[in-house]
């Protein structure tokens, strides 16, 4: 059993999200007993909603069953799907990330850029002497720059 996050679409507009446990062996998804009933009390005013899940960073379509609970066929986040998703991100620490969690890594490496680059900059004025050293330091602060910039951009693409 896991915590998932569902979120209930009414066609008038209103959405509800709420936490939810998640059974991956039985493929259901059982909703708060506070959100069962309000349910039970909107579709009475209300067209039936749309319920989605999101497990694994993925969004799936919850089915209602008579007991309450939701079915739902558990996306497959195997490592292939993994590889197919990540461009730039080989190691995305065994699943899927949010699109909230891209954006924040992606403002991370943005930050790293930065920084990065004043360092670039100090490192060029503070230097007299050019030694091999030198100019080894500057290419690797340059080649920080570019990779966290590419990064970061990959990560906020929005996907």
């Amino acid at each position: 059993m896991e915590i998932v996050e569902i979120s209930v679409e009414f066609p008038s507009g209103m959405v509800i999200t709420d936490r939810a446990t998640l059974s991956r062996e039985l493929g259901q998804v059982f909703a708060s007993e506070r959100l069962a009933a309000l349910l039970r009390q909107l579709s009475a005013t209300e067209a039936p909603p749309t319920i989605i899940v999101r497990i694994d960073g993925k969004e799936a379509v919850l089915d209602q069953r008579v007991d309450g609970s939701f079915s739902v066929e558990v996306p497959d986040v195997s490592d292939a799907a993994l590889k197919d998703e990540s461009r730039l991100m080989p190691v995305r620490f065994g699943r899927a990330w949010s699109k909230d969690q891209r954006q924040q890594f992606g403002r991370f490496c943005h930050s790293l850029t930065v920084a990065s680059l004043a360092g670039f900059v100090g490192y060029w004025h503070s230097t007299t002497n050019w030694t091999s050293t030198a100019v080894l330091n500057e290419a690797a602060l340059a080649a920080i720059i570019v990779l966290t910039f590419v990064v970061g951009m990959d990560s906020m693409n929005g996907e």
